[in-house]
């Protein structure tokens, strides 16, 4: 079924609102991204090709 115009501009896409870290938290994050690192440059990669 089609959308009309009007349906898709009243659709608001709203980020959620950002939390506030503590240090440990922050350090803690930091410290872990490496572990994720390849999987993030990979999908930011492939992002950029479409």
């Amino acid at each position: 079924m089609a959308r009309r115009l009007k349906d898709l501009k009243e659709l608001k896409i709203e980020r959620p609102p950002r939390i506030k870290l503590s240090a440990k938290e922050s350090l803690k994050r930091t410290k872990e991204f490496d572990k994720r690192k390849e999987s993030f440059i990979a999908a930011v990669t492939s992002r950029s090709d479409e």
